[in-house]
């Protein structure tokens, strides 16, 4: 049995599973087994798991390959259940593990064994243009009212003790996003989270993804504000939500106007506009802000900062916000 299982899926990345499978491979620490799973992608990840699997012929590397879409959540919950080490490493589908990031968790969880959750600091990369911009959260000494200020894992970056994440429940199938912030806000309630203050991970940026894409982000905003609402119902009431939940999705539960998903789409637009996805940001507030004059002051500010005019205050806000391109 391996000290440490490392769970990746993917949908739709074949692009990007030679990078991620290598660096997990390739770390210090050998001890592990990488389980790898396909959620049914169409464009050839599958494909080029199994291929891969069979050039590098490593006896850690196992494949799932789903015959249906299950979804990101449900496989991470199948693929953490067939699997028995004391600990369970996420590997985000298109990111790289620098080579002693699974080390020096270990070492961190092994040392101090009321941790369940590690994560490390990590650079966030736009994949488009290569800007980098380096994150270092600390989850040291962060409580339950904490937490709810804000996730202090980005979730790839982050390794478990599987005694925690099976004291606090798993994740849970209802979470289709965000899944991982409702798991941490279970399991700072059993165990503390801890960070190790090193650059170990490498996170690149897609904007076709929840964070960034429209409609996407228009869902995944939802299930961030049901998970911090959730976390804070009596039980009864967080298991019913819960179950309207599973059954209808997040829409139904947050309208539209709700003030603090408003003020989470304005943040998300610009955000993206910073980090150059200015068609991105533009369709977010266009389809999001309800209020007709900030929509359009929104989106103006949007076009502007993205004019080629305004090349030389983009570069300073990008020095501002610590991107730069150098690798």
């Amino acid at each position: 049995m391996p000290k440490v299982t490392v769970v990746t899926g993917y949908y739709n990345r074949a692009d990007v599973v030679d990078m991620t499978i290598h660096s997990v491979l390739s770390q210090t620490f050998a001890d592990i087994e990488l389980i790898a799973f396909d959620d049914c992608s169409s464009d050839g990840t599958a494909d080029r798991l199994l291929e891969l699997s069979e050039e590098l012929k490593d006896p850690r590397f196992r494949v799932i390959v789903h015959e249906s879409n299950r979804g990101f959540t449900q496989g991470m919950i199948d693929a953490i259940a067939a699997s028995s080490s004391d600990y369970i490493c996420v590997q985000g589908s298109g990111d790289i593990s620098l080579p002693a990031r699974i080390e020096r968790q270990v070492a961190l969880l092994d040392a101090q064994p009321r941790v369940g959750a590690v994560g490390c600091w990590y650079t966030n990369v736009v994949s488009t243009s290569g800007a980098r911009r380096p994150r270092q959260p600390s989850a040291e000494g962060v409580n339950f009212d904490g937490l709810l200020k804000g996730n202090v894992f980005s979730h790839g970056e982050v390794m478990m003790r599987r005694s925690a994440y099976d004291q606090a429940g798993g994740y849970r199938a209802a979470f289709k996003n965000c899944q991982d912030y409702d798991l941490w806000l279970r399991m700072v309630r059993v165990s503390k989270l801890a960070t190790v203050p090193e650059f170990l991970y490498e996170r690149f940026i897609r904007f076709d993804g929840v964070s960034y894409d429209p409609r996407k982000f228009s869902v995944q905003a939802r299930y961030f504000l049901l998970t911090r609402r959730i976390a804070q119902m009596p039980e009864n009431e967080a298991a019913t939500t819960i179950a309207a939940l599973a059954a209808s999705g997040p829409l139904p539960l947050i309208d539209k106007s709700d003030s603090a998903l408003q003020k989470r789409y304005i943040k998300a637009a610009l955000r993206s506009a910073v980090f150059g996805a200015s068609k991105e940001a533009e369709a977010l507030a266009e389809e999001n802000i309800v209020n007709r004059p900030a929509r359009f002051a929104l989106v103006s500010f949007i076009r502007v900062y993205g004019s080629p005019f305004l090349s030389p205050l983009r570069r300073i806000v990008s020095k501002v916000f610590g991107m730069d391109r150098q690798r």
